[in-house]
C-alpha cells in the first residue's frame, strides 16, 4: 500500500512512530512503540484519548474556537446545529460572494442555501450571533466576535418559542463522559499506560498525523469512527 512510501519517509526524519493494530504487524516491529487493540474499537479507543486531552487541558483553544465546529450552537431539543434563520426575523445569508467560500472553494447558490449560516454564543455581547463559513481565525475577531466555547443558552425562535442551546464542546464533554480511561481499557483491551502515552504525543507533538486504512474504512461505522479519530487532531490544530 502507499502509505508504506510515508512511513518509511516518517523513520528517515525521525518521527515518531505509533502503531495501532490487533496482531503484532510489519509496521509495528519498526515503530516507537505498539498499541494492541481489540478489533472494532477504534471509536472507544479515540474517544478516550479526546476525553483525557479535554480532562487535562491538552488543546489549543485558539484553535479550536478559531477553526472547529466546537462553539456553535446545537438544539436540545433535535440535536441538530442551530441555524441563523431559526431565530433571526428575516434572516437572509450574508456570506460574501468575494470571499474564500465562493471564489476559491467553490460553493455554489445551492449549495449555501442548503448549508445557511450557524450561530454562536457572543461571550462580550452575551447574545447569540450569525456567523458565516467564512467566519473563521482572525475574521471572528475583526467582526469583534468572542464566541464562547461551551455552555447551555436558551434562545428564542422566530414563532416564539424559547429552545435551550448548548455548544457542540459542551454537548460532547457529556458524550465523552463514558469513555474514562479504566472504561475503554475494558472495551479496547489496550493497555491503560500506551493510551495516554498516545494522548500526551498527540497533544505534545507537532505536526501530527493518523494515517488509516481499509481495516476501518470499509465496514460498518466506518463514518464514526473516522470522525473519532478527527477529535484529537481538531483539538491539537494538526
Amino acid at each position: 500500500m502507499p502509505d508504506s512510501h510515508w512511513f518509511i519517509e516518517c523513520m528517515e526524519r525521525g518521527a515518531t512512530l505509533v502503531t495501532i493494530t490487533p496482531e503484532y504487524s510489519p509496521p509495528a516491529t519498526k515503530s516507537d512503540y505498539w498499541i494492541p487493540i481489540r478489533p472494532q474499537t477504534d471509536a472507544a479507543l479515540w474517544l478516550g484519548i479526546t476525553r483525557m486531552m479535554i480532562d487535562r487541558g491538552w488543546y489549543d483553544r485558539e484553535f479550536v474556537l478559531g477553526f472547529t465546529d466546537f462553539p456553535l450552537l446545537v438544539r436540545t431539543d433535535t440535536l441538530r446545529r442551530l441555524h441563523a434563520h431559526e431565530i433571526f426575523p428575516g434572516y437572509t445569508g450574508r456570506l460574501s460572494k468575494e470571499g474564500p467560500s465562493y471564489k476559491i472553494q467553490g460553493l455554489t447558490d445551492q449549495q449555501y442555501e442548503k448549508l445557511g449560516d450557524f450561530v454562536v454564543w457572543d461571550e462580550a455581547a452575551k447574545q447569540p450571533v450569525a456567523i458565516t463559513r467564512d467566519d473563521v481565525g482572525r475574521r471572528l475577531g475583526q467582526k469583534g466576535i468572542r464566541a464562547a466555547l461551551e455552555g447551555t443558552f436558551t434562545v428564542k425562535t422566530v414563532d416564539g418559542k424559547s429552545v435551550e442551546v448548548m455548544t457542540l464542546w459542551s454537548l460532547y464533554q457529556i458524550h465523552l463522559k463514558d469513555y474514562d480511561l479504566e472504561t475503554v481499557h475494558d472495551i479496547t483491551h489496550a493497555p491503560t499506560e500506551l493510551i495516554e502515552r498516545l494522548a500526551k504525543d498527540i497533544a505534545t507533538i507537532k505536526p501530527a498525523a493518523i494515517h488509516q486504512g481499509e481495516g476501518i474504512n470499509h465496514w460498518f461505522h466506518a463514518t464514526e469512527m473516522n470522525r473519532a479519530a478527527y477529535l484529537p487532531l481538531m483539538l491539537t490544530g494538526n
